[in-house]
């Protein structure tokens, strides 16, 4: 079923999804081919900037993960912590 969303394109295309952190994380779990699992360790912070690239006999390329240097640096947090801030 997750087939249906993450497949190669017609023509090239260029598409933006505004989602939430732990969908983030679920579709990054899936580009990358982890187990099922791992978007659980995946600490997506709100706002924060996923990019992944999709070419056509590719595997999916990991662009930019959970970039948020578009925030003052107070708002940079990711709600798991001290230790999780950038």
């Amino acid at each position: 079923m997750t087939d249906r969303f993450a497949r190669p394109a017609d023509t090239e295309t260029h598409e933006v999804l505004v989602t939430h952190a732990y969908q983030v994380a679920w579709l990054l779990r899936h580009a990358l081919g982890a187990p099922r699992d791992r978007w659980l360790g995946l600490n997506c912070g709100n706002t924060a900037v996923t990019a992944i690239e999709y070419y056509t006999g590719a595997a999916p390329s990991l662009v930019v993960y959970n970039d948020m240097s578009h925030l003052p640096a107070d708002l940079r947090w990711t709600g798991f912590g001290p230790g999780a801030r950038p």
